[in-house]
């Protein structure tokens, strides 16, 4: 099967680009959002806007989904006016949500009785690196129609690489983003301890970003972060590393700094800066050294998701 329809629900700061990406790749993409303008938005690039997610499932090769808690995922699949409520759906969903794992497991083998084959498919990267495909798909689930969705995922990323049966993909999505939040706080503590000893911010960066310590991360947000722009590129985290300890748990495994750095992340929420990008962590850890300087206006978060 060749893959050219393809619906993408959840059309946020990374669904969004998902569907960028596809229709500059040359896909006939279909979208839905329940924010009516971030479908208006791409209209003009070539996005058909749905109405529902059973709308945007019929007659397509593949579904996309980009969404923000395991909750919306269910309904999006199995909703009254959900994927499964179409009748012509898509007969492969490809998840790239953080969700838990055994609970994407479990929906495979749900979905697989009614011919259709769900993978779980996180993403590594941000919405920043996504932009511009250098990012990495991880993807779990039957080796064969990985193969058919390879493709398509080279063209809008950097690789795509099979992990295994369903759920290893979410789990090990859990392990990135353990890594990546305490690169995170090492990138912070050491940026902070530097502002405070007096440093120049874009010499402390120069040197940090390509040097030994430098990363990814760092490459990417270390210039806003020393400078108090925390305009979103990444979530705060806090269901991340929820994930994280709780897999940690279940497996007998301690996670010390992941607990700790929660508990920063947490306080980064109470103080209402849950909009912002997750480097705004570092706020608090300025607060506590005393450091004052003009930052971009907290973007509060209603509810923490």
């Amino acid at each position: 099967m060749k893959i050219k329809n393809v619906a993408v629900i959840g059309l946020g700061a990374m669904g969004g680009q998902l569907a960028t990406l596809l229709l500059q790749s040359g896909y006939n993409v279909k979208g839905f959002d329940i924010i009516e303008e971030k479908m208006k938005r791409l209209t003009p690039i070539g996005l058909k806007i749905s109405r529902s997610p059973k709308d945007a499932a019929s007659g397509v090769e593949l579904v996309v989904l980009s969404l923000q808690t395991w909750d919306i995922v269910k309904d999006v699949t199995l909703g009254k006016k959900g994927i499964l409520a179409s009748k012509n759906p898509g007969k492969i969903i490809m998840d790239t949500s953080t969700v838990p794992p055994a609970e994407s497991r479990s929906m495979a083998e749900q979905l697989s009785v009614k011919g259709i084959d769900w993978l779980d498919v996180p993403i590594s990267g941000s919405s920043a690196q996504l932009k511009v495909g250098n990012v990495v798909f991880m993807a779990a689930g039957k080796k064969s129609v990985f193969n058919i969705i390879k493709p398509v995922l080279e063209k809008i990323g950097k690789k795509a690489v099979y992990v295994g049966p369903n759920g290893d993909a979410a789990m090990l999505k859990i392990v990135v983003n353990t890594i990546l939040y305490l690169n995170q706080a090492a990138a912070i503590e050491g940026f902070v301890l530097g502002l405070k000893a007096g440093l120049n911010p874009d010499v402390m960066f120069e040197v940090v970003s390509s040097g030994g310590a430098g990363s990814d991360l760092i490459s990417a947000r270390g210039r806003d972060m020393l400078t108090g722009n925390f305009e979103p590129k990444g979530a705060l985290g806090i269901k991340s590393l929820d994930f994280a300890l709780e897999n940690a748990e279940r497996l007998g495994v301690i996670l010390p700094m992941t607990a700790l750095y929660r508990q920063f992340m947490l306080q980064a929420f109470y103080n209402g800066w849950g909009g912002n990008d997750g480097t705004a962590v570092m706020t608090v850890y300025e607060q506590l050294a005393g450091i004052k300087r003009k930052k971009t206006p907290p973007r509060p978060l209603a509810k923490r998701k």
